[in-house]
């Protein structure tokens, strides 16, 4: 035990002194580490808040929103309803006056309480919320409902076939375009690892040379590099864990304001699988770059 002891402090020890003695070219290391996983961390919690779009706007998409002509009485909005609920494409139908639209819109977590302040009356049409049984009937309703003396000009309806569509390639696009670049900046970190660890080598050259005369195994020799390597990724994924950490919240805060009707969500337990993600990734990158860089040039 005391014996594996010694080997363990003698690897931790060394790869301390290795990553000082190459300063430069270590701290390189960790900010190319540090910015893959600050980007892959960043990019899936971009690709979060798109699918819970995507789930939001499908769970509309069954259901269209007839917007009513101001002066339209009540009495000819419910035969327009009862006459919506007889067409057998049709699950249901719901009345929304004024009042209740307006308290929608004050409910929406994307509106700031100063923009809701500045509308002044209300100007927002009552509805008739249509939920169809097939999804395909949907154009077809939108386009009857449009001849109505009843129904508002502008707009007519809430219908929009595109909306979806447009959300799904916008992830697909952003989920390619990040895994090109996380794979390139994870290839530029392995390079960088590699190359800190040649370094490392070479500085020690002479100092392996008599450990392997002295009866030094080959594995005895690696393992210092070794956990310098792995140093490099935990340094760079602690501070990239930090900074997606603390910087999420406040950022989803800062941006959705911003982004007024763009739902932006904050998910702490999506939060804490990336983050452990990411240590675990760092650890990766640390681990296959030493071992790549001592495999390279300590062979047998």
């Amino acid at each position: 035990m005391h014996r594996i002891w010694n080997r363990i402090d003698f690897a931790f020890g060394s790869a301390w002194q290795n990553f000082w003695r190459n300063a430069a070219v270590s701290i390189a290391s960790v900010l190319i580490v540090w910015m893959v996983l600050l980007s892959l961390g960043s990019l899936l919690m971009v690709l979060n808040s798109l699918q819970h779009i995507l789930t939001l706007e499908k769970g509309r998409a069954s259901a269209i929103s007839i917007f009513l002509a101001d002066n339209t009485p009540l009495s000819s909005a419910m035969d327009f309803k009862l006459q919506l609920m007889r067409d057998s494409r049709v699950s249901a139908v719901s009345y929304v006056t004024k009042e209740q639209a307006l308290v929608r819109f004050q409910e929406m977590p994307t509106l700031s309480p100063d923009l809701i302040a500045a509308l002044g009356s209300n100007p927002l049409p009552a509805s008739l919320d249509v939920t169809v049984k097939d999804i395909r009937s949907l154009a077809d309703i939108d386009k009857m409902v449009r001849t109505s003396p009843l129904v508002d000009k502008s707009p007519a309806t809430n219908y929009s076939p595109d909306v979806i569509d447009k959300i799904i390639v916008l992830a697909r696009v952003a989920g390619i375009a990040g895994v090109v670049l996380i794979v390139g900046l994870a290839a530029l970190s392995l390079f960088i690892i590699m190359l800190t660890i040649r370094t490392a080598i070479y500085m020690r050259r002479k100092e392996i040379e008599v450990m392997k005369l002295v009866g030094a195994t080959d594995w005895f020799v690696r393992w210092p590099f070794i956990v310098e390597g792995l140093m490099v990724g935990v340094l760079g994924a602690v501070v990239a864990v930090i900074i997606v950490g603390l910087g999420y919240r406040p950022a989803e805060q800062y941006l959705q304001p911003r982004l007024v009707f763009i739902p932006l969500f904050y998910d702490p337990e999506f939060l804490k699988v990336v983050l452990a993600g990411m240590l675990a990734f760092g650890l990766l990158l640390g681990t296959v770059g030493s071992y790549l860089g001592v495999r390279r040039f300590l062979r047998q």
